[in-house]
């Protein structure tokens, strides 16, 4: 087998970069859709913690509220740094629930946050599987002409008029 049939594997990261994108446009879907159409509820904060480790900040917050019903929903919920700097003090926090939403919990005072976090990695994959779509394209260029082709034999001759013997 050709070596060159491996760079064909370059497809798998406009795959993955669209995937991510898929994925992003769901959250968003489902962040504005419980937004809109869940039922507000006042959440307990049980359980808050960030965690600094080397350059990155993150946390959680385990969140608890009861429903109409009486059922009683508890949550744990991943904070990047900027949203949990907002919701640090609080032990009480406005929520909007829609179970059958992709994103069944949106906290009222990080949702404008959490739509522009959203937004901002939509775009980056979406820039993401363009860059990559152009290179992925020049390297399926390259590695086809080499199979057809086959590698450029490359001759090294040594022209030393000193050396040379007649």
């Amino acid at each position: 087998m050709n070596k060159y049939y491996f760079l064909f594997l370059i497809w798998l990261l406009p795959a993955y970069f669209l995937f991510q994108g898929g994925y992003q446009l769901l959250v968003y879907n489902g962040l504005n859709s419980t937004y809109e159409n869940g039922e507000s509820y006042v959440a307990d904060v049980i359980d808050f913690d960030v965690k600094q480790i080397a350059a990155q900040t993150n946390g959680y917050v385990v969140l608890r509220f009861e429903l109409q019903d009486g059922e009683r929903v508890e949550e744990r919920l991943a904070l990047p740094v900027q949203m949990a700097q907002v919701i640090m003090e609080s032990e009480l926090i406005p929520v909007r629930y829609s179970s059958n939403s992709f994103n069944p919990i949106v906290m009222l005072p990080t949702y404008e946050l959490q739509k522009s976090v959203v937004s901002v990695n939509m775009a980056v994959s979406f820039i993401s599987l363009i860059a990559v779509l152009i290179v992925a394209f020049f390297v399926t260029r390259f590695a086809l002409r080499r199979i057809r082709d086959g590698e450029e034999k490359i001759e090294i001759e040594q022209i030393d008029a000193e050396t040379a013997i007649a």
